[in-house]
Order: structure tokens, then C-alpha cells, then sequence
């Protein structure tokens, strides 16, 4: 876990100071606004804004300032748990932070008792695979998984397995359900409110 704090540090420059924290509603225009080249592209499903709005309590965000730079979704997917919609801004790619949101959802995942983490994805499985994520072959795609396709998109499964111990991916807390908490990971601040 300290060994992916030093990495995000290297990542980031000493000026970039990041706050990852739960969305909320009124969060959901700039969430589409940050996936939107992403939908031109065929990478990410076009969702309303409304739906957004209203899945907002599912997403994590990481902002600079005011300014929202990257975005993830987890939503409940039988005894896994789904992590979608996942970008981050253009010019703030490769600095790990893509990599510190799944590691979000895998804590997220593994404190409310799910088996596992899942990405569905056309183009990014060798970066989840970098994450430790393995493709699940369709013969073992479960009937509960299913229905995460949409027809004419030519996606495939990913899937983390939840050991009985943490990965190193896994490189943020998120908070206990009692109170408030923000922690830091070097340059990058995590606030979450159970």
C-alpha cells in the first residue's frame, strides 16, 4: 500500500494537490462534461444527465480545486461490484490517478462484503490487467453479469478477485461508516463521508 502512495507521489508534481471524495448531485454536470470526448469517442455509454444525477451517491471524483479531473462509478452486480464510467481529463492521464480511483472501488468493494471487483471495457483491458484484473472468459460470464452488456458494443469482462488480503492497488481508505474522514497520500487528499 506505501508502495503505491510513492508511485502516485512520483506521478504528481509538488504544485498538483488532488481531493478524491464521494460525488454528489450537483456533480453530475460536470461528470458529464469530463466523460463527454470520451462518449464522441466510443469509449465511454452516453448517459443522461438525470441518470448521472441520480447515480452521483455512486461515483468518486477527483478534483483539483473546483476543477473535477477524474470519475468512477461502482454500482452492485450480484456478489461483485462494478466499477464504470471510470476517465480522467485529458491532461491529467498517466499521473496514476485512474489507477487511485480503482483502488477506491476495490476498498469500497472489499468493506461492503463483495467478492470482487468488474470493469467492462472495448479498449482498456491491458491497462485493468496491469491492475491485476483478469479477462473472464465467456463461458464463465455468470447470468447476473449479463445484463452489465449493451448490444453492439463489443466489450469484455474484467475481473478482481478479493483476496483475504489487501492488493497494492488498493492504495486509498475509504472511511469507517461513523464519521467523516479525510486522510492524506502525499499530494493526493482522500474525503469521504459514510
Amino acid at each position: 500500500m506505501r508502495e503505491s502512495a510513492q508511485t502516485a507521489s512520483r506521478l504528481l508534481t509538488a504544485t498538483d494537490v488532488l481531493v478524491a471524495r464521494p460525488a454528489r448531485p450537483e456533480d453530475a454536470e460536470q461528470i458529464a462534461l469530463l466523460s463527454a470526448p470520451f462518449v464522441e469517442q466510443g469509449l465511454l455509454v452516453a448517459r443522461p444527465l438525470a441518470e448521472l444525477a441520480e447515480r452521483s451517491q455512486g461515483f468518486v471524483v477527483a478534483c483539483e480545486g473546483e476543477r473535477m479531473v477524474g470519475c468512477a462509478g461502482v454500482a452492485p452486480s450480484g456478489s461483485s461490484l462494478l466499477v464504470y464510467n471510470l476517465c480522467i481529463a485529458v491532461d491529467w492521464q498517466g499521473r496514476g490517478i485512474g489507477r487511485h480511483l480503482v483502488g477506491i472501488a476495490q476498498t469500497i468493494g472489499r468493506e461492503l462484503g463483495y467478492g470482487s471487483l468488474l470493469a467492462l471495457t472495448q479498449y482498456s483491458g491491458e491497462w485493468f490487467g496491469k491492475l491485476g484484473f483478469s479477462e473472464v472468459p465467456a463461458s464463465e460470464i455468470r447470468d447476473e453479469w449479463r445484463a452489465l452488456f449493451r448490444p453492439g458494443r463489443r466489450s469484455s469482462l474484467y475481473q478482481l478477485r478479493f483476496t483475504s488480503e489487501p492488493s497494492e492497488t488498493e492504495a486509498l481508505p475509504c472511511a469507517d461508516s461513523s464519521r467523516p474522514r479525510s486522510d492524506t497520500v502525499d499530494n493526493l487528499r482522500v474525503e469521504t463521508h459514510a
